[in-house]
């Protein structure tokens, strides 16, 4: 009988435990649960953004932020916001000139910032991509020439900190042609043409305690020769440049022709590879008179 009651006790006294337990663990569920809710509302974004983002998400995000803030924390946040309230020409304006848009890269290819217009070229919203790695949404075949892009070239202008760069990436678009969008794993790939320079965050700005290097490029989308309104026949081939009319974009149609990979073309000017005797000519195409 005795023991009867004492294995009743110790039962009660167990269930009591098991009680207690899962009480302090909801409990601080429910503290870790506001924690995050309050973190989320420090973020620069707006209440719609802040409803979808997960725990995980909302330290993407924070972690992103403390980056670009370390960035630019040299820079007068309140004088720029003055200035930009009273410029008439708005953000967006920017973003449209630019036909493309602005990515933050670290030096492991993390994405500290994306520009919100990101998501009318590729679909993705900005939510998802930052924080996150560009090496997620990136083809894998072009993994090792953004690597090269991010660590190896910029280690090798370690001492100016002003490498320039420009790449070619193909980037996952969840755009159709029809204007529909699809799941991230169906999917297709978009090519993007990544140019821009490195940026240094001192010591004292970084939160490591040592410079980091960051990236600040501009992607711009490639249109397909299909998409060309004028009609190419198979001895044409599309080529794009700056001013200095060194290769931005060429496309795959140059091997055929003349024998060159589009990438070692990339960077280097028209003008080492013209006849002497069409000098003059490329001069009356390309140079405006005075």
């Amino acid at each position: 009988m005795k023991t009867e009651i004492r294995t009743k006790s110790k039962r009660r006294n167990s269930e009591k435990r098991k009680e207690r337990s899962r009480n302090a663990a909801r409990s601080r569920r429910g503290k870790e649960t506001d924690l995050f809710y309050e973190l989320a509302q420090e973020l620069p974004v707006s209440c719609s953004v802040c409803s979808q983002l997960d725990k995980a998400g909302i330290m993407r995000m924070v972690l992103s932020y403390l980056k670009i803030r370390n960035l630019f924390s040299d820079c007068d946040v309140e004088r720029a916001l003055k200035q930009l309230s009273k410029d008439t020409v708005a953000e967006e304006s920017y973003l449209k000139a630019l036909d493309g848009f602005l990515v933050v890269l670290t030096q492991e290819g993390s994405i500290a910032y994306v520009s919100d217009n990101v998501s009318r070229y590729l679909g993705l919203k900005q939510v998802d991509l930052t924080g996150s790695s560009l090496y997620e949404y990136s083809h894998p075949c072009d993994h090792d020439e953004v690597r090269d892009e991010l660590e190896t070239k910029n280690d090798r202008h370690a001492g100016s900190h002003k490498a320039a760069h420009s790449f070619l990436v193909r980037m996952k678009c969840t755009l159709q042609p029809n204007g529909k969008k699809v799941n991230l794993k169906a999917a297709a790939y978009k090519a993007i043409h990544f140019r821009g320079h490195s940026v240094m965050a001192h010591a004292d700005q970084s939160q490591a305690g040592h410079e980091e290097l960051y990236t600040v490029l501009v992607g711009e989308p490639i249109p397909h020769p299909a998409n060309i309104e004028v009609p190419l026949d198979s001895k044409t081939f599309v080529t794009k440049h700056n001013l200095d009319m060194t290769f931005t974009y060429c496309d795959e149609r140059v091997k055929d022709l003349l024998g060159y990979d589009p990438e070692e073309l990339l960077g280097r000017s028209v003008y080492k590879f013209q006849h002497g005797l069409d000098t003059n000519h490329l001069k009356k195409t390309f140079h405006q008179r005075k």
